[in-house]
């Protein structure tokens, strides 16, 4: 652990910082139940040094950080130090380190045993620190966070600290767009870490994630994509039975926006599991065809982006050579189909 800490956590390669974090987590599961009054000085005073290099320093302050919170899952639930811990992995999560976030935020959720008087309290400070924050970096540290905090109290702490509620209130808030990034933030980092837990609020949410992927503000409309992929790559085969009619439904609207949110969100489909994708196929691809020829640009270039994506999760190398010949038929058959049926024969 003294190697780890001195050499490896200081090493200017991210992704050599993120393999020894996880290494040294999979060191303390192992061995650190036995040996927490060796490791416990080892870090604290790592942590209370004051070094002569301040950047090199605070990347090894943050892995060590989620070594202690590690550890502390060792400790027994009245330990005080548990409470020490959280606060400093709290802290580690304004990290701007997508690796240190999703650390921390497996670190955080084994402690929460030992913070169910205080679960509103810390819960709301993410909350608010996820919606505000001035840095994009915060607010998404806040979402793991969050996530994290969420699956160490259970799935129930979703309605019971108002969590569910707070996400869809500011998902509408059309005043600010921090809120609503900040909120499509939470709820992509509750669907990655809950999975089909999370299912039912989903299916909920679904409506104003629809509503976000047409905002007039490009860092939402980022975060709505973002938050589709990891809403879809979670969802059973049930679940996309009940999101699919809503976002077929969506293709006739008469609002472009609407119908282009739809054909963003079909698009996104992409990222479901295999099993899931090939069930929902078949009424996909005959949708999307329509869309190519609808009387707003817009829609139809979602509609191309949104065959491509479909198209791109083809693993027969034979079909898949064959994706762009087809695409290109099924986006203008006058000048291709010809060809296109050549090249298949």
């Amino acid at each position: 652990m003294t190697f780890l800490i001195s050499r490896a956590l200081a090493d200017p390669n991210v992704d050599v910082r993120g393999r020894m974090i996880n290494a040294g987590i999979l060191i303390i599961d192992r061995h650190g139940k036995e040996n927490v009054p060796l490791l416990f000085p080892i870090f604290e005073s790592y942590l209370n040094k004051r070094a002569s290099d301040e950047k090199t320093y605070d990347l090894v302050r943050e892995g060590v950080v989620i070594f202690t919170g590690a550890l502390a899952k060792h400790l027994s639930k009245d330990d005080p130090k548990v409470h020490s811990v959280i606060e400093k992995l709290l802290d580690v999560l304004n990290t701007p380190s997508e690796a240190v976030q999703r650390a921390v935020s497996d670190c955080l959720s084994p402690l929460m045993v030992s913070k169910q008087e205080e679960g509103q309290a810390l819960v709301s400070r993410l909350l608010d620190r996820m919606m505000k924050c001035e840095k994009y970096g915060e607010r998404r540290g806040a979402a793991f966070g969050l996530a994290g905090v969420v699956k160490g109290f259970g799935i129930s702490s979703l309605k019971k600290y108002g969590i569910a509620v707070t996400l869809q209130k500011n998902l509408e808030d059309r005043m600010s767009a921090k809120s609503r990034e900040g909120a499509l933030l939470g709820f992509e980092c509750l669907c990655e870490k809950l999975g089909k837990l999370f299912e039912p609020y989903v299916i909920q949410m679904l409506p104003f994630l629809l509503v976000c992927f047409s905002d007039q503000v490009l860092a939402v409309r980022e975060a709505a994509e973002c938050a589709a992929r990891a809403m879809m790559s979670q969802l059973t085969g049930p679940g996309v039975k009940l999101v699919l009619p809503s976002l077929l439904k969506g293709l006739e609207d008469k609002a472009w926006r609407t119908k282009q949110s739809s054909v963003q969100l079909l698009g996104a489909m992409a990222y479901c599991a295999p099993q899931q994708l090939s069930q929902c196929l078949p009424k996909i691809v005959p949708k999307l065809t329509e869309v190519l020829t609808d009387t707003h640009p817009k829609v139809q270039a979602a509609g191309q982006t949104a065959l491509q994506e479909v198209g791109s999760v083809i693993k027969n190398p034979e079909i898949s050579a064959l994706v762009p010949i087809l695409l290109s038929a099924l986006m203008d058959p006058n000048a291709h189909t010809k060809h296109s049926l050549d090249i298949l024969l």
